[in-house]
């Protein structure tokens, strides 16, 4: 993952978590999104409110790796699932997420 990127600093700029460690994301803060509508009666199909992808949850996932930003901030790149409004569909999801995003979830086992 880390293949481009040399490791010319110390601290280093970037970390492989290795095992990966259980985090919460929370997908409204991972994916930012300006929603298209409002979320009530009569302004989006229920097909949408059904079948679209719900970035309202927080969701478990593991944490990969971590890299800086020039800005000083970190990523964390994570895998985890994203479901359908409805919970009928979901799409997994291999991304790097803002740090504020994430939250150690210490509780749950990576199998």
């Amino acid at each position: 993952m880390f293949d481009c990127w040399a490791d010319i600093f110390s601290p280093s700029m970037r970390r492989v978590v290795e095992p990966p460690e259980p985090v919460l994301v929370e997908l409204s803060l991972a994916i930012p999104h300006s929603p298209g509508g409002r979320f009530g009666r009569d302004t989006l199909p229920m097909r949408v409110k059904a079948g679209g992808l719900d970035l309202t949850r927080t969701v478990p996932g593991r944490l990969l790796a971590w890299a800086r930003c020039s800005d000083g901030s970190w990523l964390g790149l994570v895998e985890f699932v994203i479901a359908t409004g409805n919970d009928r569909g979901r799409v997994a999801a291999t991304q790097w997420c803002a740090a504020r995003a994430l939250t150690p979830d210490p509780g749950r086992r990576i199998r």
